[in-house]
């Protein structure tokens, strides 16, 4: 009996040793995976929420390019999303002021019509003058349902899903 408890006592010894070198590497494991890749992600994600909150945080974002891993394609791709989230907005706020700047045209320019009107002393200059103003409001109609149209189109646009082209089949069909 003394025999058979020193072999029991000496297997679970090693058994122990095993489990402690187990936990010691679980242990190690997690800590390197914790830094490599959750406070990497961490760091995005707070700036991802920073970010949503202060636009102009684009500058504080965390680089991660010279990775090789997920982490590194996931900054990479969170610099590429916002650099195109900030040019559509670069080109929402230059539409905007290019329209605005289209339809003032217009509506001063049947403002002082309609402000000459006042000083026409015939029916015919009244007449004319009235044409004019009618014609700038069309034209500021016709602008209305271009800027519409051009909002639309540009809204489905960025719905659709980007696809690769092959230029070659392309030049093929236009050649052919």
């Amino acid at each position: 009996p003394g025999d058979i408890d020193d072999v029991l006592w000496d297997e679970r010894w090693l058994i122990l040793q095993i489990a402690g070198i187990a936990l010691l590497v679980a242990i190690g494991s997690s800590l390197l995976l914790a830094r490599t890749v959750a406070d990497p992600m961490k760091r995005l994600s707070a700036s991802a929420h920073h970010v949503s909150r202060n636009i102009a945080a684009r500058q504080e974002l965390p680089d991660f390019s010279g990775r090789r891993d997920e982490v590194g394609q996931m900054g990479r791709a969170f610099i590429a999303m916002t650099g195109a989230l900030y040019r559509r907005i670069e080109a929402s706020e230059k539409f905007a002021a290019d329209v605005a700047h289209e339809l003032k045209n217009p509506l001063a320019a049947a403002r002082s019509t309609a402000e000459a009107l006042t000083y026409a002393k015939t029916a015919e200059d009244r007449e004319e003058l009235v044409g004019q103003i009618q014609g700038e409001l069309k034209r500021l109609n016709r602008l209305i349902n271009d800027v519409s149209n051009a909002s639309r189109l540009d809204a489905e646009l960025a719905r659709q899903e980007m696809q690769t082209l092959d230029v070659r089949v392309v030049l093929t069909n236009v050649t052919g």
